[in-house]
């Protein structure tokens, strides 16, 4: 029977106790108002969410009274909320499918926050399941997706915890539940239309496949029972891998290509390493293409793969896992000398003190980050910016001019590092190569009379 069925499998996978306070997310069909009836009859403490996304017209309002209307039975809860789900779809330019899912997985979360729900518990039952398996298997997916939709889920900041607890029963076995207990319900029309993709899969794929296996049902949870241990050992490799390839830094973390090549798979190890930040399986290809046959050839190195909110950076035999940059690095213009401490963008900071020769010491600073410059060859305005690809300058003690690009990489400085390096411009000259390199032009000769001192701090920064 189901009911002991669906006690057992609480037990089982100790998804919640009768001490437990649970929000219970109730459409009105089948699936959800056999759920509440089943935790009702189980003497389980629940509330009652209906979410009215206005799909329907009045079919819409009369869901969500129908819903009610079960809770004030029960004498538990009841939750309504109702979403205008077209013109948010189109403001956030989603699908309405995408948009009603996060909308509703949202105000869950907002209801277990504010009233102290314990877990959310939704009907999906192991049809659903098997759904959701070939419906990732025909999209591609990895073994995570090959397993459905998971028993529990844990709480995070957008989505509440969810517990399944009708995952081991069928569709059919709910129905037939339904009808013996005469458990009313109200049939949703969309369900029977063919528009969306697990319809489709629902009315066309899984009946060919109950004809070719009549067991399908039955030996489904053993599948996903072994796909999740084979996933489970493979987690263990991928998180021993990491370790061993990568190293963090501030902002993301490392990873030492050549260490990676000596794993087995080492396209897949990457691609499961980077799938949380957004890269698609075309883009580490592109990445991986690129990346193996360059090695440490200099030539080859500083491409650069997007994500929506990160990128990779390949520099000599390392993949630089980064934020795209939040703060744009805009140019700045003085006009007088700084008073203040000033902060350059997210490079660093920069302090200015004018002094006569006459109170120099005649050391020279032992580190690049402080600069002398000749303060009368730097009429204003300066403009301080970031250095462009094609920049020249005359380094100190050179009467030619050099690319920066040059300069730079004969520092040896990591293309990271590169990319937040700034120039001081005055007169239309580049006079420091800001934190590194002196100008010819801007130098300390012997008809200098002012002397500008240049205190340079990068922002933080991990090698």
């Amino acid at each position: 029977m189901l009911p002991d069925g669906f006690l057992a499998f609480i037990n089982e996978h100790q998804l919640f106790t009768k001490t437990d306070r649970l929000l219970v997310a109730v459409s009105g069909g089948l699936d959800s108002m056999v759920l509440a009836a089943l935790l009702h009859q189980g003497g389980f403490s629940f509330g009652v969410a209906h979410v009215n996304f206005g799909l329907r017209e009045d079919a819409s309002d009369a869901d969500a009274a129908f819903v009610q209307n079960m809770a004030l039975s029960y004498g538990v809860p009841f939750h309504l909320t109702r979403f205008d789900t077209v013109a948010e779809a189109a403001h956030r330019r989603e699908s309405i499918q995408v948009t009603a899912r996060q909308l509703r997985y949202e105000w869950f979360r907002h209801l277990q926050l504010q009233h102290g729900y314990v877990a959310l518990t939704t009907a999906h039952h192991l049809n659903d399941v098997l759904e959701t398996v070939l419906l990732n298997l025909s999209r591609g997916t990895g073994l995570a997706g090959l397993r459905g939709m998971p028993i529990q889920s844990e709480l995070t900041d957008t989505r509440p915890r969810v517990v399944r607890p009708l995952w081991f029963a069928t569709r059919a076995a709910i129905e037939a539940y339904a009808q013996i207990q005469a458990i009313q319900w109200r049939e949703d029309a969309s369900n029977e239309s063919d528009n969306y993709s697990r319809n489709q899969i629902r009315h066309h794929v899984v009946p060919v496949l109950e004809t070719i296996n009549p067991g399908l049902m039955q030996t489904l949870p053993r599948s996903l029972s072994q796909l999740r241990a084979a996933e489970a050992i493979l987690q263990q490799d991928l998180d021993a891998s990491f370790h061993q390839c990568t190293k963090p830094t501030d902002e993301g973390f490392i990873i030492d290509l050549n260490a990676l090549m000596r794993h087995s798979e080492p396209l897949f190890r990457l691609g499961e390493w980077l799938r949380p930040f957004g890269f698609t399986p075309d883009v580490l290809a592109q990445c991986w293409a690129a990346v193996s046959r360059a090695g440490n050839v200099p030539g080859r190195n500083g491409q650069v793969f997007l994500a929506l909110a990160h990128r990779l950076l390949h520099d000599r035999g390392k993949l630089w896992l980064l934020p795209r940059e939040s703060v744009p690095n805009l140019p700045l213009q003085l006009t007088d000398w700084p008073i203040s401490l000033l902060k350059v963008s997210t490079a660093g900071d920069l302090s200015v003190e004018v002094i006569s020769v006459d109170e120099w010491d005649g050391r020279w600073p032992a580190d690049s980050s402080v600069a002398l410059l000749d303060a009368d060859a730097l009429p204003f305005p300066w403009v301080l910016r970031p250095w462009r690809e094609g920049d020249r300058f005359s380094p100190l003690g050179m009467t030619g001019t050099r690319l920066i690009s040059d300069v730079l990489a004969d520092a040896k400085l990591p293309i990271r590092q590169r990319e937040r390096v700034w120039v001081l411009e005055a007169d239309g000259q580049i006079m420091w190569l800001v934190g590194l390199r002196v100008a010819q032009a801007s130098r300390i000769t012997r008809a200098t009379r002012r002397i500008a001192v240049l205190h340079w701090q990068s922002g933080r920064f991990s090698l």
